[in-house]
């Protein structure tokens, strides 16, 4: 074997392991721009610091799966049995975990809907306070008598969410008399 005959070799089978590290490369350049883009979109649009920590753990999720998926194509490897095994521990995994899920899930909604902000005062179950912070995974109140309390974020999704702050008070009649004043005058 002469010395073209081994480059040519060499370069032949090289040439798919060098199409991967480029995919590699081209997903690791393409995932610092697409979150430092989303980032800033998020920073201008002045979502708040825990919602953009989600979008951006998701997005980083999402890419990574898609360029494992693209580098074992290139590499010849048939991801289909491989997507078919994660899909299988992925269940047994979220079974496992049910209940961290049904809070994580309860925290998207409530960072996306917001029934109620960082510094409102609100009543779940007999736990009332003032919001502190709106996690994934809990809800933090402070008490009047200044504790500390985690409600799960299932159990404010599922439960009636009182909120003090947007109260409103009940109107006195003009003459300053209240209804049941003005009934036993009558009587």
């Amino acid at each position: 074997m002469n010395l073209g005959q081994l480059i040519s070799e060499l370069a032949a089978g090289g040439w798919i392991e060098a199409q991967a590290v480029l995919a590699l490369v081209i997903s690791f350049v393409g995932a610092r721009v697409v979150l430092s883009w989303t980032g800033a979109a998020m920073r201008r649009g002045r979502i708040d610091l825990g919602t953009q920590i989600l979008v951006k753990r998701a997005l980083v999720v999402t890419w990574i799966t898609v360029t494992v998926l693209w580098v074992l194509g290139i590499l010849g490897v048939n991801p289909t049995g491989l997507v078919a095994i994660a899909g299988a521990f992925a269940v047994a995994f979220s079974l496992a975990i049910q209940d961290i899920l049904k809070n994580f899930f309860s925290g998207i909604y409530l960072l996306l809907e917001r029934p109620f902000r960082v510094g409102d005062t609100i009543r779940v179950k007999d736990q009332t306070g003032v919001v502190e912070n709106i996690g994934v995974r809990t809800t933090q109140l402070r008490t009047t008598d200044n504790v500390q309390v985690l409600v799960p974020n299932a159990m404010v999704f599922g439960e009636v969410v009182a909120n003090h702050t947007y109260a409103v008070p009940a109107a006195s009649p003009p003459d300053g008399h209240s209804e049941g004043d003005q009934a036993k005058t009558h009587a």
